[in-house]
């Protein structure tokens, strides 16, 4: 009764495009409520915090 696994579908680039499209309204909801200045604050607070994990990742390594 054992069977190999078959291979599964690869919802990487889906995943990509969903996240890219919610990402885009948050930030083009930020800048209806608070300005182009709110939209640069947390983009560069994001691009912060993906470096920051970026950076803990590579010294576990």
């Amino acid at each position: 009764m054992s069977s190999t696994p078959r291979r599964v579908e690869d919802f990487t680039t889906p995943f990509l495009v969903t996240t890219g499209v919610t990402l885009f309204f948050a930030l083009w909801t930020l800048a209806a409520l608070g300005g182009f200045p709110a939209v640069l604050i947390a983009a560069l607070t994001v691009d912060r915090l993906i470096s920051l994990i970026g950076a803990r990742r590579a010294q576990r390594r």
